[in-house]
């Protein structure tokens, strides 16, 4: 039985370069497809391309190898190009957003198929019912392959798994959105060989042997080299209905999806266009990072989330744009905003008004306080409705502040805890209080909201008769203690408004902590192990503790806190 080796027909000559095209193509483009950003896409598409890559090579010593090796190269190639259709699934499953390639059953099932399959083939030189050998002579002089009934059958079952992929690939395509009609074309080009196995089988005219290794060079070259932003952009989307956009590197317009064209008709025809000449307001949402966008569709304004996404294969660099429509959510968000709005203004506007009044009757109150003699009971009573209208005046102000920061935060800022502490310091009235820090960090929050609890919790600690406050940071939250009255078996009452503990004076102090908490989505407790006096602990909060951003105003704040300190020192 003859090698092709050292012949110099033409046909025996293009047979290994063909083959010699195909396992380079294949293992040449392993690096390239280990830069897919997907890790089961990426896993599937390699092993695909060396089991490819090194059934080509097995094709070609069949071809030249001499006599005693020809037949075992043959052999070990059928073992590699039926690994090569269980690479080819799990690509398929992955790439489509299935969940074939890890259901546990499925992998068990094909593993057992696979090694049933391999052990025939291994054991054909005892049994002989996979294939036979005889010496050709045409299209040139070679080993021929008479195939038996196992080889059939192993065959059929792999095109019928291999064709299970290809639809899974074409489902995908169709509902992608996409124009994938390249990516269609290239799957196609899969199923060609199987013609030249047919010819192959019924006349002289090609060698019989299987030629799929060729057409999944071709599919890998299109797929990674010429149509990449296509493969990249479809595998990114699955089968989202969703409006797509994908730019390159530069921000122009790669592609776009029939959805997006529905929703955006400025995008029709935009392929090549800069996606700030076509979406202004995209682009400059997205330069400042805003992620609503409003645009006028069907004379009513639509708004929708854009979100992005970067996709990298070798030198092709992109983004997805996707927009979600949020029409709907955002408008009840837009008519929560006005109404907050407006109660923020009553409430600013009822707090002035019983202000006014409020210092309408301290006057009055003072007046007559000075024109009745002390230790009268009309002097004593006058001056208990001018402590209740100082604790009603606190209230208004109380209310104010929770009609103004009561809502739910929606961003969020890294604050440094200590800076912010020592403003709300300055700010609150303490008295001869003193304040430690302990740890130091930042974290998560509305500066003006945590200012406030702060502002709440140590105008309690001085009303609990308190003469240190100590903040400390710790990894998933801060703790503000004080060291006056220790709240006892009543805990509880401390944090619920109108339960006016441990007084009616300091009774909305606390429950405003905890609302200033809530709108940030922390939990607050009091420390009942904590029994020096009252402890506070502020969880479920983002915290750097190693984070050193806002010192500036950390250390403008510890200037200000000195000077507070220095204006007590001398009054």
């Amino acid at each position: 039985m003859g090698s092709v080796l050292g012949q110099i027909e033409p046909a025996a000559i293009n047979y290994v370069a063909v083959f010699g095209f195909a396992a380079l193509a294949c293992l040449l483009s392993v690096a390239r497809a280990r830069e897919i950003e997907a890790p089961d896409v990426r896993r599937g598409l390699v092993w695909l391309l060396w089991t490819t890559g090194c059934w080509a090579l097995f094709q070609i010593g069949f071809l030249v190898l001499p006599d005693p090796l020809q037949e075992p190269a043959y052999t070990l190639g059928l073992v590699l190009g039926f690994a090569t259709v269980w690479a080819w699934l799990y690509f398929c499953s992955a790439y489509a957003g299935r969940g074939f390639h890890r259901n546990t059953a499925l992998r068990r099932l094909g593993a057992g198929t696979f090694l049933g399959v391999v052990a025939v083939k291994l054991t054909n030189p005892i049994h002989g019912l996979y294939f036979t050998t005889r010496d050709a002579s045409e299209p040139f002089a070679h080993m021929a392959i008479e195939h038996g009934l196992f080889h059939w059958a192993v065959t059929g079952l792999s095109y019928v798994l291999a064709t299970v992929g290809i639809f899974v690939l074409f489902e995908l395509y169709f509902e992608s959105g996409y124009d994938t009609r390249p990516l269609g074309a290239l799957t196609g080009l899969l199923a060609l060989p199987v013609t030249f196995e047919v010819v192959a089988v019924r006349s002289d005219l090609f060698v019989d042997m299987i030629y799929a290794p060729l057409g999944v060079a071709v599919f890998v070259i299109g797929v990674l080299f010429v149509y990449e932003r296509r493969f990249l952009a479809v595998q990114s989307t699955g089968e989202d209905d969703d409006a797509v956009v994908f730019l390159d590197d530069e921000g122009r317009i790669c592609d776009v999806t029939p959805a997006a064209v529905e929703t955006f008709p400025a995008l029709g025809g935009a392929v090549g266009d800069p996606l700030a000449d076509r979406l202004p307001e995209v682009a400059a949402a997205m330069t400042n990072g805003e992620e609503v966008v409003a645009h006028e569709r069907d004379d009513e304004t639509q708004y929708y989330f854009v979100s992005t996404s970067a996709v990298t294969l070798g030198n092709s660099e992109g983004t997805l744009v996707l927009f979600s429509d949020v029409t709907t959510a955002e408008r009840r968000r837009r008519e929560l905003d006005r109404h907050n709005t407006q109660l923020e203004g009553f409430a600013n506007a009822l707090a002035h008004e019983l202000r006014n009044m409020l210092q309408i009757i301290d006057w009055r109150l003072a007046l007559a306080t000075d024109r009745l003699d002390e230790g009268t009971v009309e002097h004593e009573s006058i001056e208990s409705a001018l402590a209740a209208n100082e604790r009603l005046a606190d209230r208004v102000d109380d209310f104010t502040t929770l009609a103004r920061y009561g809502q739910t935060v929606e961003r969020f800022e890294t604050v440094a805890l200590g800076a912010v502490a020592e403003n709300a310091w300055w700010h609150a009235d303490t008295g001869e209080m003193s304040l430690e820090i302990d740890g130091d960090g930042e974290i998560e929050s509305d500066p003006g909201r945590l200012q406030e609890l702060f502002t709440n919790a140590f105008q309690f600690a001085r009303l609990n008769g308190a003469d240190t406050v100590t903040v400390d940071l710790f990894e998933d939250g801060f703790a503000i203690a004080d060291d006056g009255e220790a709240p006892g078996e009543d805990a509880a009452g401390y944090l619920e408004f109108g339960e006016s503990v441990p007084d009616a004076k300091s009774g909305m102090k606390l429950p405003n902590v905890r609302t200033f908490a809530r709108v940030h989505g922390w939990r607050v407790a009091v420390d009942t192990s904590y029994q020096a006096g009252v402890r506070l602990v502020v969880d479920e909060v983002t915290v750097d503790l190693d984070g050193d951003a806002g010192n500036e105003d950390a250390a403008e704040s510890e200037d200000a806190a000195d000077r507070k300190g220095a204006a007590g020192a001398d009054g």
